[in-house]
């Protein structure tokens, strides 16, 4: 029961989290698709060079597909302008997700470290990721950083 909690809670909060807040969202759905593109790359990736697994296979498709470019939307939707306001928006949000994806690998089976990958490498990706969409978003609708 926790399993499917875990693994199915965060799509179900984010589909109803974009459906409450749908209004001035249209925007920032080419970030979200870039970040689901970009999030799908990245796990391709880390598969390949056997970094992480997702036992249960429909986890990686969720959150990649689902998740992630919610997330992206609302982070880019609400983020300061200024980047030190930027830099400690960032950090709060991965260090809210790095908890989640901790808690996951360490006390469930819904994705598996594996060959020396540890949570801090996901600290550093989330990290930087949310500095990609956000410049996706910007060049997207050719917005300049302040």
């Amino acid at each position: 029961m926790l399993i499917n909690i875990l693994i199915y809670g965060p799509m179900i909060a984010a589909i109803l989290a974009l459906i409450i807040k749908w209004n001035g969202m249209k925007k920032y759905i080419p970030a979200g698709l870039f970040a689901s593109l970009f999030a799908n790359i990245i796990c391709i990736f880390a598969m390949v060079f056997n970094w992480w697994m997702y036992p249960n296979k429909i986890e990686g498709p969720i959150v990649n597909c689902i998740v992630v470019p919610v997330l992206a939307m609302f982070w880019i939707r609400y983020a300061p302008s200024q980047v030190s306001g930027l830099i400690t928006w960032s950090l709060i949000w991965t260090g809210i997700l790095t908890l989640f994806e901790f808690y996951g690998e360490r006390f469930t089976n819904i994705i598996r470290y594996l060959n020396g990958y540890d949570w801090y490498y996901s600290f550093v990706l989330w990290f930087i990721s949310w500095f990609i969409w956000y410049g996706f978003h910007n060049w997207f609708n050719n917005k300049k950083v302040d």
